[in-house]
C-alpha cells in the first residue's frame, strides 16, 4: 500500500529533538573503531599461514569477484567504483534471500518497503508518503533491464548468479539515470552440460520452500549454433508470524510461485543471443499488519478486515551482441509489467470502521542500443548508445466505511504515460601506464502525461471532493561523469577519484493544489564525489577497500502540507550526505573466509521547512540513514570425510539508530541481527540447518504516525529451518 491512512486522518507531526545518550555514543564510536581495525587484526596469523603454505608449496588466495557495474566484465578489485558483490554461494534460502538481506550486507544501505524502498548513503525517494507515483532514487536492474516501480521488484532472489550493489549517482552507462546508486540482479548463463538441481526446505511458521532448476544444451555437438536452456520453477509458502487478536488469523504470510526461462548462447563465432522470461505470482495479505508499537513488537495486531494481496509480475527480454571486430554492438529489448490488488484494514483496530485498498497496472517497454570498442587492453576505449522506455501506469487508492460495497468506495486515481529517451557516450584514455581517465555524458529527455481524479460513489468523500485534472510535463538534463584511476603498482592497488551527477525527473503528483489545479514538481539532482582505494595484501589473501564520499542533493522532492489536511510535492529541500566505507575479505585458510562491510554516514537536511505544519526539519537526519552500519561474515567449507564437506557460516549485521520520517519524532533503536547455517555437502547431495534472527531481535520494518499514535509492523523473529539439495 502507498499510504496507510488518508491525509484527512493524520495530524501535523511535531519536531522533537532526539535525546542524547553518551553511553550509546561511546558504544557506537568503539564499534566503529573495531570495524575499521578488524581487517588488520588477523594479519599476523595470516602471515604465518602464508609462510607455512609457501614452504610446503601450497597457495590459498581470495576468489576473484567479477562485476559488470560499468557495463563490462571486470574484476571488482580493479573497477574504479564503490560496489559490493554478493556471489551465488551466499544467495538462497539459508543466506541472502531478498533485497532486505542484500542491503544488510552493504555499507550505508537500507531497505524498507515503506521507504525508497532502497536507500544508499541516505539517498532514496519519498516512498509511501509520496502517493502511488513512487519513483525510486536507487535503480533496480534485472539482467540489464530497468524496473520502473517498486511493486515490480522481485519479491525474492531465485536462481541468481550474483547481486551487485553500486553506490553513488550513476550518470552515463545505465539505461535509466539514478541519483543514489543501482542494484544489478544477474542471472546465470545456461550451462553447456545437462543437469538438474532440486531444493526442498521446511522451517518455522510451517515454511515450505521448493525449487527445481534444469540446464541442458540444445542441438548436437559441433552444430553451427551453440545454444543452451535453463529453466527454474519455485514455490514458497508460510503461515505468517503475526497473530491477529481480532480474527485469530496469522498475518505476514507468504504464498509465492515463480518461474524463469533462459535460452542463449553463440549463434555464430561473432554473435551471441540471450532470451530471458520470468513470471511470479504472490497471493498473501501484504504484511501491513500495523498495530500500536507494544503489540507490534509482540508480533500481534487487531484488524477487523483481513488483508488480501494479489501481485503478478512478468517480463521478457532479448539481448543480442555482435562483434564486428572494430566495434561491438549490443541490443537489449524488454517488456515488463505487474498487476497489484491489495485490500487491508483502514484503521488498524478491531472495530469495523474503515477499509482501504490500492490497485496498480503497470506496463513498460524498453530498448537500449550500444556501440563500444573491443575490450582488448588498448589505450583508448569508448562506448556510446541510445535508450528509450515507455511506461503506462494506472493506479488507484480507495478508502471508505466497511459497510460500503467495494464498487462504491471513495477513490483517488492516477493515470500516467511516461516516455524517456536518452543518448550517452563515454571515452577512456590511458594517459600514463598507470593512469587512465574515463569521461562520460548522458542527455535525457522525459515526457509525462498525467490524469488524476477523485470520485466517491458512496458520497462519503473520504479522499476529498470529487475532481479531475489532467496535464503534461517534460524535462531534460545533461548528466556528466568522470573517473580517474591510478594503479601505482602492477598488481594489488587500485585508487580512484570519481564525480558524477545523477538526475531524477519531476512530474505531476497524485495530489491537487488547493485551487484544484495540477501539482507539478521539478527534477532533483545528486552530485556524487568519491575517492577510493582497493588493495590486496598477504599474497592476495586479504582485500581491503576504502571509499570516502560526499553527495549534494539539490531541489529535493518532498511532501509539503498546503493545509493541515492536504499535501503536495515540492522541490523544497536540500540535503548533504558524506561518510566513509570499508569493505574487507580475508581467506584465512583453505575453506575459511571472513567478510566485513562498515559504513559511517552523516546525512541530514540542509534546508527543509514546512510552514503549514510549523516544522523546520533543517539539520534533521535523512530518513533510513543510520549513522553506522556494520556487517560481519564467516564462511567455512572444509572436508570432514572422503567426499563430504562441512559447510557453515555466520552473518552479523548492526545498524545504529535511524528515523523513518523527516521529523525524526520516532527513531528505530540500534538493531543487531545474527543468521547462521551449518550442513554437509557431498556434491550430489547437501543438507543445511539454518537460523535467521537467531537472538530474536525486535525491530520495525514499517512505522506510521496515525493521528498522534505510533503504529508499526515488526520484523520477523527467530526462525529455523532445514534445506535439502540434490544435484544430478
Amino acid at each position: 500500500m502507498t499510504t496507510p491512512m488518508p491525509p484527512a486522518l493524520t495530524r501535523p507531526i511535531p519536531t522533537r529533538p532526539l535525546p542524547r545518550r553518551p553511553l550509546l555514543a561511546r558504544r557506537l564510536l568503539t564499534s566503529a573503531a573495531l570495524a575499521a581495525a578488524l581487517p588488520l587484526m588477523p594479519a599476523p596469523a595470516l602471515a604465518e599461514e602464508v609462510a607455512s603454505e609457501a614452504a610446503t608449496g601450497g597457495a590459498v588466495t581470495l576468489e576473484p569477484l567479477t562485476v559488470t557495474a560499468r557495463r563490462r566484465a571486470e574484476q571488482a578489485g580493479e573497477a574504479p567504483v564503490a560496489v559490493t558483490v554478493i556471489a551465488a554461494d551466499r544467495l538462497g534460502e539459508a543466506g541472502v534471500r531478498d533485497l532486505d538481506d542484500a542491503a544488510r550486507a552493504v555499507p550505508n544501505a537500507t531497505y524498507s518497503p515503506q521507504g525508497g524502498p532502497l536507500t544508499i548513503r541516505g539517498i532514496g525517494s519519498l516512498g509511501m508518503s509520496g502517493g502511488v507515483d513512487r519513483q525510486p532514487g536507487v535503480g533496480l536492474f534485472v539482467d540489464d533491464v530497468y524496473i520502473a516501480r517498486p511493486n515490480g521488484y522481485p519479491t525474492a532472489f531465485q536462481d541468481l548468479d550474483r547481486v551487485e550493489v553500486v553506490r553513488g549517482a550513476q550518470s552515463t552507462l545505465y539505461g535509466k539515470n539514478t541519483i543514489g546508486g543501482a542494484v544489478n540482479l544477474v542471472s546465470p548463463v545456461p550451462g553447456a552440460e545437462p543437469g538438474i538441481t532440486a531444493t526442498a526446505g521446511l522451517g518455522t511458521d510451517r515454511r515450505l520452500e521448493m525449487q527445481g532448476v534444469l540446464d541442458t544444451p540444445l542441438g548436437e555437438a559441433g552444430a553451427a549454433a551453440d545454444l543452451a536452456v535453463r529453466a527454474m520453477i519455485g514455490l514458497t509458502r508460510d503461515d505468517g508470524f503475526i497473530r491477529d487478536d481480532a480474527s485469530g488469523n496469522r498475518l505476514g504470510r507468504t504464498d509465492r510461485k515463480a518461474a524463469k526461462l533462459a535460452i542463449g548462447g553463440m549463434l555464430s563465432d561473432a554473435t551471441e543471443v540471450m532470451i530471458r522470461a520470468d513470471l511470479s505470482r504472490d497471493r498473501d495479505d501484504g504484511g501491513l499488519a500495523y498495530a500500536p508499537l507494544p503489540l507490534a513488537f509482540d508480533h500481534r495486531s487487531t484488524h477487523d478486515t483481513e488483508g488480501e494481496r494479489s501481485l503478478d509480475t512478468a517480463g521478457l527480454s532479448v539481448k543480442l551482441t555482435h562483434d564486428f571486430g572494430a566495434v561491438v554492438l549490443s541490443s537489449v529489448t524488454a517488456i515488463r509489467g505487474h498487476d497489484l490488488d491489495h485490500v487491508l484494514d483502514g484503521d488498524f483496530m478491531a472495530l469495523p470502521y474503515y477499509v482501504q485498498a490500492q490497485t496498480e497496472e503497470q506496463r513498460q517497454v524498453s530498448q537500449e542500443l550500444r556501440l563500444s570498442s573491443p575490450e582488448d587492453g588498448r589505450r583508448f576505449g569508448w562506448s556510446t548508445g541510445l535508450f528509450y522506455m515507455r511506461e503506462d501506469f494506472k493506479a488507484a487508492q480507495f478508502y471508505d466505511f466497511t459497510t460500503v460495497p467495494r464498487a462504491d468506495w471513495s477513490r483517488s486515481g492516477f493515470d500516467q504515460t511516461t516516455d524517456t529517451a536518452s543518448a550517452f557516450g563515454e571515452v577512456r584514455v590511458q594517459v600514463l601506464p598507470s593512469v587512465d581517465v574515463t569521461a562520460g555524458l548522458r542527455y535525457t529527455r522525459e515526457w509525462k502525461e498525467t490524469t488524476s481524479d477523485i470520485t466517491s460513489p458512496s458520497g462519503n468523500m473520504m479522499m476529498g471532493a470529487p475532481m479531475r485534472v489532467s496535464g503534461a510535463a517534460d524535462f531534460d538534463d545533461v548528466s556528466p561523469e568522470m573517473t580517474i584511476r591510478w594503479r601505482p603498482v602492477a598488481h594489488g592497488v587500485t585508487t580512484f577519484a570519481r564525480v558524477a551527477r545523477g538526475f531524477k525527473s519531476g512530474g505531476i503528483s497524485p495530489y491537487p493544489e488547493l485551487d484544484g489545479s495540477i501539482n507539478r514538481y521539478d527534477p532533483e539532482t545528486v552530485t556524487t564525489f568519491e575517492i577510493g582505494a582497493k588493495t590486496l595484501w598477504l599474497d592476495d589473501r586479504l582485500a581491503i577497500d576504502l571509499t570516502l564520499f560526499r553527495n549534494d542533493w539539490k531541489d529535493q522532492q518532498v511532501v509539503i502540507y498546503t493545509s493541515p489536511l492536504t499535501r503536495v510535492l515540492r522541490n523544497a529541500a536540500r540535503s548533504t550526505s558524506e561518510g566513509a566505507e570499508v569493505e574487507a575479505r580475508a581467506q584465512v585458510a583453505d575453506g575459511l573466509g571472513l567478510r566485513l562491510a562498515y559504513g559511517y554516514l552523516n546525512a541530514h537536511f540542509d534546508d527543509f521547512v514546512d510552514s503549514i505544519q510549523g516544522a523546520d526539519h533543517s539539520g534533521q537526519d535523512l530518513p533510513y540513514a543510520p549513522e553506522h552500519t556494520l556487517a560481519l561474515g564467516l564462511d567455512l567449507n572444509r572436508p570432514v570425510a572422503p567426499g563430504v564437506d562441512l559447510v557453515a557460516g555466520v552473518d552479523y549485521s548492526w545498524r545504529s539508530s535511524m528515523s523513518f520520517t523527516p521529523a525524526s519524532d520516532y527513531r528505530q533503536g540500534e538493531t543487531h541481527l545474527v543468521d547462521g547455517r551449518i550442513g554437509f555437502d557431498t556434491g550430489a547431495w547437501a543438507a543445511t540447518l539454518w537460523a535467521r534472527n537467531l537472538f530474536d531481535e525486535e525491530y520495525l520494518t514499517y512505522y506510521y504516525d496515525m493521528g498522534g499514535s505510533d503504529v508499526g509492523v515488526a520484523g520477523r523473529g527467530r526462525s529455523l529451518g532445514l534445506t535439502l539439495t540434490g544435484r544430478w
